[in-house]
Formats: C-alpha cells, sequence, structure tokens
C-alpha cells in the first residue's frame, strides 16, 4: 500500500482533461487500497483568476502547503506535481531543497499555447519548463509521440502514463437518427475550434464553454453551440453524432477522442501526438485536411470503433501511473 499526494494548480471541480485523469486516477488508487490526497489551488490562501480563463486560479500563497508537504514528508509519501504553476513551483522548489523524491507530469503544450497568446516564440520558454521538470525523478507524458518531442526538446527522466475511459459513462447507443457533427471542447482560441466552425457539414454542434465562445457565435452563426454537457448529455452527444471532430494541435492527448470511441463514433482530427496513439484505421481518420478526415471518417463502422476502445482502460493506466511513481 502506498500513500500518494498529488498537487495540482488545477481545481478538482473544473471539467478538462486534467481533472479527468486525477479524478479517475484516484478512483482507482484508492479502490486498490492506496491512500491518495490531492490538494489544488484552493489551499494555496489567496488567489485571482486570469482575465480571459476566470475558472483558472493564480494562487498567491503557494507557500501554505508547506505544513502539508512536511507532513506528508513524514509519513514518506509519493509526492507527485500535477502542474507547472505556482502550488506546482513551490512544491518542486521546496521539495528539492529538503533533497526529497517527486514526479511531475507533462499535461500541455505550454510554450506554444503561451505563443499563441503572447506571440513571443515557444522556444523562449521551453528553459522554464526543462528546469521545473529536470529534477523529477520521472516526468510523465501521455504518449510515446509526447516522448520522443520532449527528448528533442532536452527533457530527461521521461515515462509513459497513458489514459482511459469510463465504459459506464460513455457507450454506444444511437438516440436519435440525426445527421450532425460535433467537437466537444474547452471554447478557447488555441484549441483551433475555428478549423471546426468552417468545415462544410450540415449541422455542426460545439459542446463546451470558454473564453472564445462569444467570439465564435458571432463568427459562426450555423453552428449549434450546446454548452457546457457532463454525464449522459454529453454521451448523448457524443453517441448520436456521425463524427467527432478533434482540430487542436496542442493538445498532448485528448481524452475526448477516447469518449469519443467509447460512443462508437468515428473520430476525424490533424495530426498530432494523441490521435497518432489513439486512432487507427477502423476508428478514424487522421489527415492535414480536416474536411477530408470528416469525409471519410463517417464512413467507418460504428461497432469496429467501439472496440478499439476496450483496451483504454483507467485501471490499466493506474497501474501504469503508480508504477511510474513508485
Amino acid at each position: 500500500m502506498a500513500r500518494i499526494v498529488i498537487i495540482s494548480d488545477t481545481d478538482i471541480d473544473q471539467i478538462n482533461g486534467v481533472v479527468t485523469t486525477y479524478n479517475n486516477t484516484m478512483r482507482e488508487l484508492r479502490a486498490a487500497g492506496h491512500i491518495v490526497h490531492m490538494f489544488d489551488s484552493m489551499w494555496g490562501g489567496k488567489w485571482f483568476s486570469l482575465p480571459s480563463y476566470k475558472e483558472v486560479r493564480i494562487v498567491l500563497q503557494p507557500w501554505k502547503i508547506k505544513l502539508i508537504l512536511d507532513s506528508e514528508m513524514r509519513w514518506d509519501a509519493k509526492i507527485h506535481i500535477a502542474t507547472e504553476g505556482p502550488m506546482g513551483l513551490f512544491t518542486r522548489l521546496y521539495l528539492n531543497w529538503k533533497k526529497y523524491p517527486f514526479t511531475t507530469c507533462y499535461h500541455t503544450k505550454f510554450p506554444e499555447f503561451i505563443e499563441k497568446i503572447t506571440k513571443i516564440p515557444a522556444k523562449f520558454f521551453y528553459p522554464y519548463f526543462r528546469w521545473f521538470h529536470n529534477k523529477s525523478k520521472c516526468v510523465m507524458v501521455p504518449t510515446e509521440g509526447m516522448k520522443v518531442f520532449l527528448e528533442t526538446k532536452g527533457f530527461k527522466n521521461i515515462k509513459v502514463w497513458t489514459r482511459g475511459v469510463d465504459p459506464i459513462v460513455f457507450y454506444p447507443e444511437n438516440i436519435v437518427d440525426m445527421d450532425y457533427i460535433v467537437c466537444v471542447s474547452r471554447v478557447s482560441k488555441e484549441k483551433n475550434l475555428d478549423a471546426f466552425c468552417q468545415l462544410d457539414y450540415p449541422m455542426k454542434v460545439l459542446v463546451g464553454d470558454g473564453p472564445y465562445l462569444e467570439e465564435l457565435k458571432k463568427k459562426y452563426p450555423n453552428v449549434i453551440y450546446a454548452g457546457k454537457c457532463t454525464g449522459e448529455s454529453l454521451r448523448r452527444a457524443y453517441a448520436g453524432a456521425k463524427c467527432f471532430v478533434f482540430p487542436s494541435h496542442e493538445d498532448t492527448f485528448g481524452i475526448v477522442l477516447l469518449e469519443a470511441i467509447a460512443c462508437g463514433t468515428p473520430v476525424a482530427s490533424y495530426p498530432g501526438p494523441g490521435s497518432f496513439e489513439v486512432l487507427e484505421y477502423s476508428n478514424g481518420v487522421i489527415s492535414t485536411n480536416l474536411q477530408e478526415a470528416v469525409n471519410e471518417a463517417i464512413k467507418k463502422d460504428r461497432n469496429e470503433v467501439f472496440k478499439t476502445s476496450k483496451k483504454w482502460t483507467w485501471k490499466a493506466a493506474t497501474e501504469n501511473f503508480l508504477q511510474n511513481v513508485l
């Protein structure tokens, strides 16, 4: 039995791939008898929200986590840093000062994300992220493609921590006979959602919320904006679609890919680490021409698409995480 502590700048009640990953991982770890605690930005004292990303909290007093870290080190806990924000940064500095081992995770191509916002080339931000992870005994990434990519950027001690999907929540069922394609995403500029909205298809449904939503509504009034969906409403959005579209260039994995194929819905995607890891001939199409990918993906056999999702389990992913932490 292991005692595991996860430090994150992402609040556990948010809806995104990082939160989905850790929620499912903690559930599986606890079911296996391990003791798991997660401390997010709510433990870091005062905070403020980013102007364009209201749900993102920037902690102003991350050192408040020190008492927790001291206590957990006395218990010989395995400490995992989930994010590179203030909480993660203070934890990294403090544990390094204490010469206490820790693991980290690289979830997002943040240098490229920052470049899109600031127009400053991503290469200027990689030194910080290399430094942040260089003392980690294991830097976890979701795909082999990301492992190779970060190695070219000078990162060390990289191991793959794959992902899963919950078959109780996501499963196939033709809800209604409607002809639409769907994209499920946080609605922000870095997700490249314009590419989805510009596709030539009679009905396009965008599921999600975010700072770019109102601008998209003005630019593409022909798209159906379903807003934030969870649980059964989200499953129905996937399961009723002819095709799921994944237009992002920056996502390192995209759990939505797994959710889509678990509902039997084929995927059309641009090339990327996540799509190369998940998609194969029977469940989707990867192409630099997203329109052509959609046209081919809708022809896929949905039963065959569903079959490919069965290997992606949270139990296997959690065993992978545990091996890396230990």
